[in-house]
């Protein structure tokens, strides 16, 4: 991958490039937030590969141009992922918005007890159109644009919720990861916690206790009604047999620091997640254990959420390390190529387009860049498959 010298983005922003999304419907509009509390959207299929060119956004909300633009920095930015009619932002004034992309109108305001830090929607749902949200409390929230209203609130995290993800094979399922390391899985149609992940369980758990052969114990001494020793269970005095579950609970984490990022694959396979103790870590998204992939130059000492982007086929990760991007291969944690020289400061997120196999970069400096795939790397691609056939 090269930086693309024909083409590249208008600079419309006063402040660092802080989040970014593509839609799913044609890989084409990306949208793209930043600190100054602007919201812009580019159109990528325009500009030319034969002479330079400058994309304009289709339009820019900033704060001091329109009333409904958010107050402080935009933290998070998703598309619906029925079509581009649609776009969600979240913000440090602690509003989730809902904006109609023709009308620049917010269509449903969400207001949070604490700073937006991470919006969501499912691609896979066809149930729902919630919004997870995250923000600088312990609960992930589900807003719901149909009814104007926060739907489900989960509670379980001990630190304040850095990002959020929903599922790329279970539309009921949501991600969230904490600034205390966590990583927990939630079911909206349940109570509580679903799982936490852990880094130190490396295989797939045993099967659940009711999938389990009987064990035969002998049956329990019968009390005498008229004992005046009864059980503290029976008295109210000992824990409920969950307690212990839930210490344990909290005690488990995904990474040594807090958590940047958690990014289903496409193929719902594979989950990845990225901390501030500079690790990446791969994980399997059924049954929640740590692959134990290791991955070189993963330097992260984020302050808020960093975005990483994964190809559609799920087999290379690339990585904001510091100014530059590292490309990985996802199952080996072989590292492909480090994108450097584009960037002057740290670079906070990227989206990777498969229709025009680009990668965009957005950076403290105010800056978003494009990398383009070269002939030759397809090529190569090619040869290696062919060579592993």
């Amino acid at each position: 991958m090269d930086l693309c010298t024909t083409r590249s983005f208008a600079s419309c922003f006063g402040g660092g490039i802080m989040c970014m999304d593509l839609d799913r419907t044609e890989d084409r509009f990306l949208l793209v937030g930043a600190a100054d509390t602007t919201v812009a959207l580019f159109d990528t299929h325009t500009g030319s590969e034969k002479a330079v060119s400058r994309m304009q956004p289709i339009f820019s909300l900033k704060r001091q141009s329109n009333p409904h633009a958010h107050k402080f920095m935009v933290s998070s930015v998703a598309w619906y992922p029925v079509d581009t009619g649609l776009f969600v932002s979240g913000s440090h004034d602690c509003l989730v918005k809902v904006w109609d992309t023709n009308a620049l109108e917010v269509v449903a305001n969400f207001q949070l007890p604490k700073k937006v830090t991470s919006v969501a929607m499912s691609h896979v749902a066809a149930a729902h159109c919630l919004v997870a949200a995250g923000c600088e409390d312990t609960a992930v929230r589900l807003c719901d644009p149909a009814s104007g209203a926060v739907s489900h609130v989960f509670s379980g995290h001990r630190d304040p919720v850095w990002c959020v993800a929903w599922s790329a094979s279970n539309e009921y399922e949501v991600l969230s990861g904490d600034g205390g390391g966590q990583i927990r899985a939630w079911d909206l149609r349940r109570a509580g916690c679903r799982a936490v992940l852990d880094q130190y369980t490396t295989q797939r758990p045993p099967a659940r206790r009711d999938e389990a052969p009987p064990v035969f114990t002998s049956p329990p001494k019968k009390q005498r009604h008229g004992s005046k020793h009864r059980s503290a269970q029976a008295l109210g005095m000992e824990p409920p047999a969950d307690a212990a579950l839930r210490l344990k609970d909290s005690a488990l984490k995904a990474h040594s620091g807090a958590v940047t990022c958690v990014l289903p694959c496409p193929d719902g396979v594979h989950l990845l997640s990225a901390g501030t103790d500079g690790r990446m870590r791969l994980w399997d998204a059924q049954y929640r254990h740590n692959k134990l992939v290791g991955y070189e130059g993963t330097y992260n000492r984020a302050l808020r959420a960093r975005q990483l982007a994964v190809t559609d086929d799920s087999r290379v990760v690339f990585y904001p390390s510091g100014s530059s991007v590292n490309a990985y291969e996802v199952l080996t944690g072989h590292m492909l190529v480090s994108l450097q020289g584009a960037h002057r400061e740290s670079i906070n997120c990227c989206a990777y387009n498969p229709g025009m196999h680009e990668l965009y970069t957005g950076s403290n400096d105010h800056t978003v860049r494009i990398w383009s795939v070269r002939p030759d790397d397809e090529d190569d691609a090619d040869m290696e498959d062919g060579d592993g056939g």
